[in-house]
């Protein structure tokens, strides 16, 4: 009778196994703990970080030729603007050098005939 009450003790104990066997006992999915959320935020962010870092050293040569171009178009266009002979302004300025107008008529003057055209 021995060997039989081991076997029913044994069968007895396996018998659960079965069961929690059925059971899903690792249920996988895709949505995260709260506690990594910080973390995987912070990852986020140095990913991104690192992207945009990477994609303004890729464009800094055309930018700063960009930029370079508008800087020495509005050079050459404000040379020649000023080194261009107007006669209206000598004869402004050989007036002012007379003494027939004032300072004050001759700055007004000098921004009129500098805003037309």
């Amino acid at each position: 009778m021995r060997p039989l009450s081991f076997t029913v003790v044994l069968a007895g104990l396996l018998r659960p196994l079965s069961a929690w066997a059925q059971e899903p006992t690792f249920d996988w999915r895709w949505d995260m703990h709260p506690i990594w959320w910080p973390f995987a935020a912070l990852a986020a962010s140095l990913l991104l970080l690192v992207l945009f870092g990477w994609v303004l050293l890729n464009l800094a040569p055309l930018i700063l030729g960009v930029v370079a171009a508008v800087l020495g178009i509005r050079w050459l266009t404000k040379t020649s603007r000023a080194s261009r002979h107007d006669p209206a302004v000598a004869v402004l300025r050989e007036r002012y050098a007379r003494g027939e107008i004032s300072k004050e008529e001759f700055e007004a003057k000098l921004r009129d005939l500098e805003s037309r055209p």
